[in-house]
């Protein structure tokens, strides 16, 4: 064999063998999960690390999908800086905010930073508030409240990966085919 097949040969076996060990379940994907400068999670729990990584594309998914959900509730509500956000939203939702920021105070000695009412917004109240003020606020802008029906359908997927558990690639799908349709139709 000439040497331009035993290297081809060569990257290929390396390429086998990378991905069987990552398979393996004590090896983690290559992505570590750093404690310190010197230690890694990934050398003594790797499975967990591993689950850690894959969960990680849906939290960033939701924590995307959410962040922009927000802005453009406060955006739409506040018509560009010219009128409050905050009375036009339900009574129990501002009640529910109340709360939670009392919550934050108690815990100022946390490093939170601070936070505004709207940081404090759930991913089921923001729906709320969109389907709350459709007709005077949304209507002309989301168009389609079967939207708001998809993002409450994957609210399950949102708890569940912010409760420490990953979901399946499918889901995984599922979850970016609403954030889609939503920048197909609202765009970000």
């Amino acid at each position: 064999m000439n040497d331009d097949g035993t290297l081809a040969l060569f990257l290929m076996l390396g390429q086998i063998a990378n991905k069987k060990s990552t398979e393996h379940p004590s090896v983690v994907d290559g992505k570590p999960l750093m404690l310190s400068e010197s230690y890694d999670l990934a050398s003594s729990l790797p499975e967990s690390v591993r689950n850690a990584n894959h969960a990680a594309e849906g939290y960033r998914l939701f924590f995307v999908f959410e962040t922009y959900l927000k802005d453009f509730v406060i955006q739409t509500l506040t018509k560009d800086g010219k009128e409050q956000w905050w009375d036009k939203i339900p009574k129990d939702v501002q009640t529910d905010i109340a709360k939670l920021e009392n919550n934050e105070e108690m815990k100022s000695w946390m490093a939170l930073g601070s936070r505004d009412k709207s940081a404090l917004m759930t991913y089921p109240q923001l729906l709320r508030v969109i389907e709350e003020c459709w007709n005077e606020h949304f209507k002309d802008v989301v168009r389609d409240k079967a939207l708001i029906h998809e993002a409450r359908l994957i609210s399950h997927l949102r708890n569940t990966i912010c409760h420490m558990r990953s979901i399946s690639d499918e889901e995984t799908d599922r979850v970016k085919m609403v954030i889609k349709d939503w920048f197909r139709v609202v765009s970000p």
